[in-house]
């Protein structure tokens, strides 16, 4: 590995860390302590499929098994974030919904990521931005090309 390398590798892993870290901490000391970021992000993906897609279809978004799914979607409605549902048609398929409270945990979750932004945006001039939004982009592009 070069030192740039080198360099890379070590700024991905803190970042990755520094990140979680602060979403725990978030969490962990605001009105929705019992949620996790990976139930978080459980939720999140909820949001995005709008109601729309089964267990099984979510399941593959998330790039998790069917079964992992399903222990995270249990605790969650139990903790009364979410609500499932088995279509009428075909008793197999199940769809999963956000309930009010899972609706606030989200919103509060992306005023966090507001702030987060907002404090890297402070820091840097707009053409900065600018290349680290482009930078940021052929980054996610190549994580995307590698799954």
């Amino acid at each position: 590995m070069t030192d740039a390398e080198r360099k890379i590798n070590s700024f991905l892993v803190d970042v990755f860390n520094d990140v979680l870290r602060l979403e725990e901490d978030d969490l962990a000391k605001g009105p929705y302590k019992n949620l996790s970021v990976s139930e978080m992000h459980v939720l999140d993906a909820v949001n995005c499929a709008a109601g729309d897609e089964t267990m099984r279809e979510l399941a593959a978004r998330l790039r998790v098994t069917a079964s992992t799914l399903t222990v995270a979607v249990k605790t969650l409605e139990q903790k009364g974030y979410l609500v499932r549902t088995r279509a009428e048609e075909d008793r197999r398929k199940v769809t999963v919904s956000l309930t009010d409270a899972a609706r606030g945990a989200l919103e509060r979750h992306a005023a966090f990521h507001e702030k987060l932004v907002d404090r890297v945006s402070r820091r840097l001039t707009p053409g900065q931005m600018d290349q680290l939004a482009d930078t940021l982009a052929a980054l996610h592009g190549f994580f995307t090309d590698i799954q």
